[in-house]
């Protein structure tokens, strides 16, 4: 089968890999009808967690929409022909971390997670042509049929990390929110919670054409470049009494946007992050965090299976249409170029769709 392998830093080519096969009895092969890049995938793809990865042999991508074309003699919930997606993580349901809905830290499948290298499983990614599903029966989610394909890979990270950020954060209808990065989750969930308050929403990005979408979307955007943050702050400072916002929502993944989070936040704040974080040394003030007597909810390492159900009911009903970010739609061949452009936050990409 053909899939896209790492071998460097913003080096991945398509090439003709082994088909995966039926590993255990409780395995099935999906067949991958669309795929996609998620933001934390530019971690592997920059080279910047090189312990996490085998060049040559890590294959990337854990967003899919599939098709069921073999199945174990154990599984039960599934048959060939099922359109299906997976969380990017791999949980059984039954150790008890999953029972107490922490499906990310499986205590069985040692936080698998699908093309995130070889310390999370070395399992194989979701842009390729097929992909082994470990532990079908207790993780893998059969989609409606009201649900277009083109929907589906959001279910397996996007949205509902971006639900489990804003439930997190409990807005209420009179509370002022930032939300801080404002990539394709970051703006999904500007989208949630600009439905949760009649109050100023606020937008911080470096990026221009995603400040763009956040203004669409009804938030005052604000450059997060660092020439600006100082002016950006103040925004919202003088919107607010002085005071911050009584909300933060963090999908920067970085410690500066961390910073900008515990900045803007007033006392009493709730920060919900939401950013996948690998900075290991970045410093933080505790005393700003406890002299604000803030709340950190952080959810980067999303349990998104616990959240699925949320995300397809989300859909079902219209609340949101992910496929908003969807900038561009690419055949595999054509993904290491895309990739390339995705990391450069290229003018006008936010978001692409995999079709093999």
């Amino acid at each position: 089968m053909r899939a896209a392998v790492y071998h460097g830093p913003r080096n991945v080519a398509i090439e003709n890999v082994p088909d995966p096969k039926i590993e255990d009895a409780s395995d099935l092969i999906v067949a991958t009808k669309v795929a996609s890049m998620c933001g934390s995938d530019l971690y592997l793809f920059n080279g910047e967690v090189a312990d996490m990865v085998s060049p040559g042999h890590t294959t990337l991508g854990h967003e899919i929409c599939g098709e069921v074309v073999e199945v174990g003699s154990a599984v039960n919930r599934f048959a060939v022909g099922d359109r299906v997606t997976f969380p990017y993580s791999v949980s059984c349901g039954r150790c008890e971390s999953c029972r107490a809905g922490q499906t990310a830290h499986c205590i069985t499948t040692g936080k698998a997670i699908y093309g995130f290298g070889t310390a999370f499983g070395d399992l194989g990614g979701s842009q390729a042509e097929y992909v082994r599903v470990p532990f079908a029966d207790d993780h893998l989610e059969k989609v409606p049929d009201s649900i277009v394909d083109e929907l589906v890979p959001f279910l397996s990270c996007n949205l509902p990390a971006a639900a489990i950020a804003v439930t997190a954060a409990a807005i209420q209808p009179t509370e002022t929110v930032a939300v801080v990065g404002c990539g394709p989750t970051g703006l999904l969930a500007l989208e949630l919670a600009r439905q949760q308050t009649h109050a100023d929403v606020f937008a911080f990005d470096p990026v221009a054409y995603r400040r763009e979408r956040a203004d669409a979307l009804g938030a005052t955007a604000l450059d997060a470049n660092p020439g600006a943050i100082e002016e950006s702050v103040q925004t919202v400072l003088d919107a607010t009494n002085g005071l911050g916002v009584h909300k933060v929502i963090e999908f920067a993944g970085r410690g500066s946007g961390f910073d900008l989070a515990v900045t803007v936040a007033r006392p009493g704040a709730t920060l919900s992050g939401g950013g996948v974080y690998l900075e290991r040394d970045h410093p933080v003030s505790l005393f700003d965090m406890y002299f604000k007597n803030l709340q950190l909810r952080l959810n980067g390492f999303a349990n998104a299976k616990t959240a699925q159900w949320q995300a397809i009911d989300l859909m079902e009903r219209n609340a949101i249409d992910p496929t908003s970010v969807v900038t561009h739609r690419i055949a595999l061949e054509d993904f290491p170029a895309a990739a390339v452009q995705f990391a450069e936050r290229e003018p006008g990409f936010l978001k692409m769709l995999i079709r093999g």
